[in-house]
């Protein structure tokens, strides 16, 4: 369990670093400014992160934990009912970018550098190849798995964006259900 305190300062710091890039774009965005933004001192800043670039992953810790958990439940799954029943991975990134509309907006937005669609990208990837793998029919080899994935995830940052730079106009679950009946459509193609 984090202390509250190392909690607030993370907070703290993360918020500053969104309006910073939202402001001046992520290139222009220094460590100092950061700093004077949020309100705390470079020893802090430093205890808890070891640049900038580390300070944006963390705006992901929880999401990459939810995917983790997600795949954890898949290993553990003694059957496809009990997949299909769990939450799937686009509808907990549409969730999470939802509850994160600002952070979202901002990083997949033109001040962004492109630097954040290529982790949220790379995240996704990994958890979806993840679940690809353990998803039958397991006969498929790995370059079949790996450009499924690509297909997967490159649609779902495409939706993903849209949906974000249009102030999301409907629900998570909406979204998700259109992305996820196209999507389907493409994996099942693919997987023929």
């Amino acid at each position: 369990m984090v202390d509250r305190r190392v909690q607030k300062t993370r907070k703290l710091l993360q918020e500053a670093l969104i309006e910073l890039i939202s402001a001046e774009g992520y290139e222009a965005v220094t460590v100092q400014a950061i700093l004077d933004r949020a309100n705390v001192g470079r020893s802090t800043f430093y205890a808890h992160f070891q640049d900038k670039e580390q300070l944006l992953h963390s705006c992901f810790d929880s999401l990459n934990a939810l995917f983790e958990e997600r795949t954890q439940q898949l290993r553990q799954a003694k059957n496809a009912s009990e997949v299909e029943n769990m939450p799937n991975l686009s509808l907990s990134l549409f969730q999470f970018a939802a509850h994160n509309h600002r952070l979202f907006k901002t990083l997949l937005g033109q001040r962004s550098s492109g630097i954040m669609t290529k982790t949220i990208y790379d995240l996704g990837f990994a958890h979806a190849r993840d679940h690809f793998q353990l998803l039958p029919p397991a006969q498929y080899g790995p370059l079949h798995v790996e450009i499924m994935t690509h297909y997967f995830i490159s649609a779902l940052m495409g939706v993903l964006a849209w949906w974000v730079e249009h102030d999301m106009p409907c629900t998570a679950e909406e979204v998700d259900r259109h992305f996820r009946q196209l999507a389907i459509q493409g994996v099942g193609i693919i997987w023929r």
